[in-house]
């Protein structure tokens, strides 16, 4: 039975009682039938919560108890608020009085990081289940919503502009939606529109503290109990993804595969069937069993939930899709079927790199929409991080007195969400990018990914990778060493530039010796290729004259998080490049001696990166086949494996074995799992695993063209599918991608608009395990472990990262077509009749019309509005196969 406030309690604004009356508060609600409910944002809820015991809700569990005057509140220590679980399924308990002076209690989330309520809802509600345990007379409560615009102002700072934003915040009063009551529980649902009401300039996207105050006067004792605290979409509130598609699309020819998945025991009767319906007439086009796919042990199975495989492989017609299960009353997201389904996301996932840059803007025609001023545009004159006279630094960049403090370092791409750019970082981003032109290039061309070097004639990922390859020469100096990183240290409009590096030498010295034997094959790219060699051969020369690893320290005498603790395997993949690009047997002769002290490519060199002080990193993520990140090895072992020149064929074999039984592996585990995702380790899901995941794929890939085994590139499309949505959060891992509630945000300090965000940069992903390692304590606020996931903007979490990025570039062009011909609507090879009839079906469409087909949206850059520009490719392209 639903019942509404009395009147007489009601604001004194006219409209916003109207609202208030009619919307808002359900008090005895009648239990629904089992049913899983919907995902919300849990401030407090120990239901929900993965922890099911607790006394107080601490600094971990995010509350701060302040007070000032005469004002008491009971607190659990001196500064949290107390639980008592033994109420309702476990409460916060607030016992105060407010006599005169002021409390309030700040809640958290991931140690107040921001989150995007509106990817709950359009206008989701803040949920309150409560009861008083004693009413005071007088007494009341305000609710503050507190937002954080800290990084719009480092970000104006980045860019030399002065500060305009403070962080905003609004407030609502408890009475005006609730009448205390110590004998029944009240739900109360207050809509984020009313404190936008109150205060239009909150911003949503970036949420950070939830306060509660006392208001009023009361010198009696207030004892409140809070049940619930959360956000939610709405008031009817049962969960609506249990189908889950890849939203990116799927491709004719490929194994297709949708999830039906609820949480298990919430609903009473297990579904069979399910049916692919065409989104225009409704038809069923494909009707098929459902198969329940059961975990290989628990530790395999953390996301709590039942689960169906719904295959679907055998339609192949190009069109538009829902899937249905009738039994549960459940439609999901329309999807296209279509060969060109991956390659929007294609070019997407490589311009992050242009929206990286640092030290030009980004401005239109080439920022589409989503343009930025310059940031650090001084580091044309960057000081050094130390003095030269310091017999403890290994570079002397001023050696005869000359007065040099500085030099340009201007450009580069920023690492990650935050803004230094080093080295380092590049190993694993600059070859998958290499590779991909390399394998891929016939699929772009001059123009493609609308760069401000565009020049209509050469390859627009050439000019991608030579944005960096250029940055990269700026960072060595006349001897051949190489300077390690760029970062923030006494100036936030300029940065500053560290030591050399030996780590830096070797990611140099090979990856320009990788480049100079892609880029060889480019006709007019002599001159270019001779030069990265000329480099790539003098910082080896240096590396042999400075045998000892070398790794820099911070002006604050810091270690680096991204430091190369021992070089060995780093010089070994330069030696390895450099022999592949000259032919030299020295190089090989060095890689080889290498290898042999332990004769075994898992063992032959010691962990390469790791924690402050470590030697190296330990654990499962040495493995060869975790290819992302700080591992220059695995990317020259698989070159290696590759190349034409003579190589030790018993070093080659024991390399690929290693490499097929990671496949083998992760195909194994990708069967335990029953959202089929290739993992080689039960616990990957941590940060970054977004990035672990298309290192598997890569290796699972390269078994399939080694092998012919389908299997391994079906498991490499998997990640593709969990990344698009298919996943136990139904989100798509890549910004711009399905509908807002469903899409993700990214954390960065340099593009960061969460509602017009850039596509296509790869977010974080899932964070199964980060909780348990201390880096966020999203356990407190979700049940199982598959769902550690929010839209909270904390690096463990949705944190982008160039290596990451680029093995997603390397995967998605596998499943991608030509993106030079744009115009081929049917995928048939021929522009004809059909497809003017489908850009006729979708004309002066978008994404929010009935009639949308973005197949349709041709002209590049894409604008999300099918228009005359569309039909002039069409035309261009017409009755040409």
């Amino acid at each position: 039975m639903k019942r509404f406030k009395n009147e007489s309690k009601a604001k004194k604004s006219t409209n916003l009682c109207a609202e208030i009356f009619t919307l808002l508060l359900i008090l005895n609600q009648v239990p629904a039938p089992a049913v899983q409910e919907c995902i919300g944002i849990n401030f407090f809820d120990p239901a929900h919560s993965n922890l099911q015991t607790f006394t107080c809700w601490d600094a971990v569990g995010k509350s701060y108890v302040y007070k000032g005057g005469a004002a008491t509140f009971v607190t659990c220590g001196d500064s949290s608020v107390p639980v008592d679980m033994s109420i309702g399924s476990g409460c916060l308990v607030l016992q105060t009085t407010l006599p005169n002076g002021w409390w309030n209690v700040q809640f958290k989330l991931d140690w107040g990081h921001s989150v995007n309520v509106l990817r709950t809802g359009d206008d989701p509600l803040f949920h309150l289940r409560l009861k008083w345990g004693q009413i005071a007379s007088g007494a009341n409560m305000y609710i503050t919503l507190l937002d954080d615009q800290q990084i719009w102002n480092k970000y104006r700072a980045y860019a030399g502009l002065s500060n305009i934003y403070t962080s905003q915040s609004a407030s609502v009063l408890l009475s005006n939606y609730v009448s205390p009551s110590t004998s029944e529980w009240q739900d109360v649902y207050i809509p984020m529109s009313h404190f936008l009401a109150a205060n239009p300039n909150l911003d949503l996207t970036r949420l950070s503290i939830l306060t509660l105050g006392g208001s009023g006067t009361y010198s009696q004792t207030n004892t409140l109990y809070i049940e619930k605290m959360r956000i939610l979409p709405g008031i009817d509130c049962h969960y609506s993804d249990m189908i889950k598609i890849n939203r990116l699309g799927y491709l004719p020819d490929r194994r297709k595969l949708a999830l039906v998945s609820y949480e298990t025991g919430t609903v009473p009767s297990a579904p069979t069937y399910f049916q692919v319906k065409d989104a225009a007439r409704g038809t069923v086009a494909y009707e098929g069993s459902l198969t329940l796919d059961t975990p290989s042990g628990s530790s395999w199975d953390y996301s709590g939930d039942r689960v169906y495989h719904a295959d679907f492989s055998s339609v192949t017609v190009p069109g538009r899709y829902f899937i249905a299960c009738p039994q549960l009353g459940q439609t999901s997201p329309v999807f296209d079927i279509h060969s060109r389904a991956m390659n929007r996301a294609f070019r997407d996932a490589l311009r992050f790199f242009y929206y990286a840059r640092s030290g030009s803007p980004i401005v239109e025609p080439w920022a589409e929409g989503r343009p930025r001023p310059t940031l650090y545009a001084n580091n044309t004159a960057c000081p050094y991080d130390y003095d030269d006279n310091n017999p403890a630094k290994m570079y002397d960049y001023d050696p005869l007195n000359q007065g040099i403090t500085s030099r340009d370092v201007q450009g580069g791409w920023f690492d990650a969400g935050d803004l230094h750019l080093d080295i380092h970082n590049n190993v694993a981003t600059l070859w998958f990018l290499l590779k991909t032109f390399e394998r891929f290039q016939d699929q772009l061309g001059p123009g493609v990914l609308n760069l401000p070097e565009s020049d209509g004639q050469t390859n627009d990922l050439i000019l991608l990778i030579q944005y960096q390859l250029e940055w990269f020469k700026k960072m060595q100096n006349p001897d051949g060493s190489v300077h390690f990183i760029v970062y923030n240290h006494s100036s936030q409009q300029q940065q500053t530039v560290s030591d050399v590096s030996t780590g830096a030498a070797c990611v140099l010295a090979g990856i320009f010796a990788k480049a100079c034997t892609v880029f060889s094959e480019v006709p007019g790219m002599e001159s270019y290729t001779a030069d990265l060699l000329s480099r790539a051969q003098l910082a080896w020369t240096w590396l042999m004259a400075h045998p000892a690893n070398y790794n820099p320290t911070s002006a604050s005498g810091s270690v680096w998080s991204y430091g190369i603790r021992n070089d060995a395997s780093f010089r070994a993949f330069a030696a390895i490049e450099l022999y592949i690009a000259t032919g030299n047997t020295d190089y090989h002769t060095y890689f080889q001696t290498a290898f042999n002290s332990t004769g075994d490519a898992r063992t032959a060199f010691p962990g390469d990166f790791g924690g402050t002080g470590a030697s190296g990193s330990s654990g499962h993520y040495q493995s060869l086949a975790l290819i992302t990140g700080i591992n220059g090895i695995t990317a020259g072992y698989i070159d290696y494996v590759d190349t034409t020149r003579p190589v030790n064929t018993t070093i080659r074999n024991n390399i690929q074995g290693h490499f097929l039984t990671d496949a083998a592996n992760a195909l194994t585990n990708r069967n335990r799992t029953t959202y089929n995702l290739p993992l080689l380790y039960y616990n990957d899901l941590s940060w970054g695993s977004s990035g672990m995941l298309c290192g598997n794929a890569y290796i699972l890939l390269r078994a399939y063209e080694w092998t012919g085994n389908a299997n391994y590139r079906n498991a490499a499309l998997d990640v593709l599918d969990w990344i698009g949505g298919r996943n136990p959060v139904s989100r798509v891992f890549l910004t711009g991608y399905g509908d807002y509630l469903h899409g993700t945000d990214h954390y960065s300090f340099y593009m960061f608009d969460h509602l017009n965000p850039v596509p296509g940069y790869l977010c974080g992903n899932i964070n199964a395990f980060g909780g348990d390692w201390g880096q966020h304590p999203l356990p407190h606020y979700i049940q199982y472990k598959y769902k550690y996931y929010l839209n909270i903007q904390s690096a463990a979490i949705l944190e982008p990262c160039l290596p990451w990025q680029a093995a997603l570039c390397y995967l998605l062009g596998n499943f991608a077509s030509d993106l030079n011909t744009p115009a081929d609507i049917h995928s048939d090879g021929l522009i004809d009749q059909a497809d003017l009839a489908a850009l006729s079906g979708a004309w002066l469409t978008g994404p929010a019309d009935d009639r949308w087909n973005p197949f349709c949206d041709l002209a590049v850059p894409y604008d999300d509005r099918v228009d005359i520009s569309d039909l002039a490719v069409l035309v261009d392209q017409w009755i040409k196969p």
